[in-house]
């Protein structure tokens, strides 16, 4: 059913807490496997992504280091009908925060019965009883939706009205602060481009060396990592969406490499470093899954403020895309989301073949 059907009677359900298992292969398992299956099916609804989904003891492998992740936060929720997942809702309620974000989804055929209102309520009131002041939230949306939208009080892109995430946030009170873009580039890249923007990159950004790894972090940069990792969490455009700072410490970098080396995705590193100091000025994130055909994902990219204006972004982000042609040929894309107001990002993405895919919505409410 792509619209509601109130003509059949609204099916029973139940909510409850997920747990977080050990591992997927735990016998209290079940749960999370079935959050993360109605995750990806609900994004690659909303962003109108046809491809194959990956299977959902996959889905959740992959989800499961970021939920191991203390400092972030997770907890979730799940709805039943007949023993069967059909919504999920997370929070995330970083550590040392005032705000937290939430995500609700509900498989299409379920919609309309109050499920997603009932699972809202619970994350909801997680975050008052965390003392959370605002709860935010992010949803994707298909490029291309005709009628009336929501303009963004940043100035850059609006979210559509006819969609049924933006009339459930606006009833539950949400304010749209932020738009993004999900673009896509195909692999592999363009030779030509590829040798045109390096040197470019290059000529501009003397004095400066690269350095890549894939997997866990070496020793000599753990520091360096923390430091940008910190940063990245304040150093980016938020429009109205409040953000912490997200403290990273040696520690958490080891923590975060030891969860994420029982993930079948693999993350590829490439920092940027001052030649002469060795002083770190910035660094960027591909998450690589294992299946070629799925795309790898660009995390973050952050160049520190006193080492802009030397095309150290275009640099990092070749570089890192050269290394993922070299170690991971048979991948055929990569994604990347970034603000609509962020201008200087996109076009870097756009130099490079980046094309919007699709788009993103963020929003927020004062709860206390």
């Amino acid at each position: 059913m792509s619209r509601y059907d109130h003509t059949r009677p609204a099916p029973a359900f139940t909510i409850s807490a997920v747990t977080v298992p050990d591992t997927i292969d735990a016998p209290d398992a079940a749960d999370f496997i079935g959050l993360a299956a109605v995750r990806s099916a609900v994004i690659a609804e909303l962003r109108g992504d046809t491809s194959p989904l990956p299977a959902p003891e996959i889905a959740a492998a992959e989800l499961l280091p970021n939920w191991k992740d203390e400092s972030i936060g997770s907890r979730g929720f799940v709805a039943h009908v007949d023993g069967r997942v059909v919504g999920r809702g997370t929070l995330v309620l970083p550590a040392g925060a005032s705000e937290c974000w939430a995500a609700v989804a509900v498989l299409p055929g379920y919609r309309g019965d109050g499920i997603g209102a009932a699972i809202y309520a619970r994350l909801e009131q997680l975050a008052v009883d965390a003392g959370r002041r605002t709860i935010q939230n992010q949803t994707d949306y298909a490029a291309g939706i005709g009628g009336d939208s929501l303009p963004a009080p940043t100035g850059f892109g609006s979210m559509p009205l006819d969609l049924a995430s933006t009339r459930f946030l606006l009833r539950f009170g949400f304010t749209l602060e932020q738009i993004g873009r999900l673009s896509s580039l195909g692999l592999p890249m363009d030779a030509d481009v590829m040798a045109s923007c390096l040197q470019e990159a290059l000529a501009a950004s003397t004095g400066y060396r690269t350095v890549t790894w894939q997997g866990r972090t070496p020793d000599a940069w753990v520091d360096a990592l923390a430091l940008m990792r910190t940063r990245m969490s304040t150093d980016t455009p938020n429009a109205g969406i409040e953000q912490s700072e997200d403290v990273w410490t040696a520690e958490r970098v080891r923590s975060v490499d030891d969860h994420w080396e029982a993930s079948p995705r693999t993350i590829l590193t490439t920092i940027v470093v001052d030649a002469e100091t060795g002083e770190p000025a910035g660094y960027t994130e591909l998450d690589v899954p294992a299946e070629p055909d799925r795309p790898a994902e660009q995390m973050d990219t952050l160049v520190l403020a006193g080492h802009r204006g030397r095309r150290l972004g275009m640099l990092l982000k070749l570089t890192n895309l050269r290394e993922l042609g070299d170690r991971f040929p048979a991948s055929r894309s990569v994604e990347t989301m970034n603000a609509e107001d962020n201008r200087h990002m996109l076009d870097v993405n756009e130099a490079v073949g980046f094309r919007p895919l699709a788009y993103s919505a963020r929003w927020k409410k004062t709860i206390g």
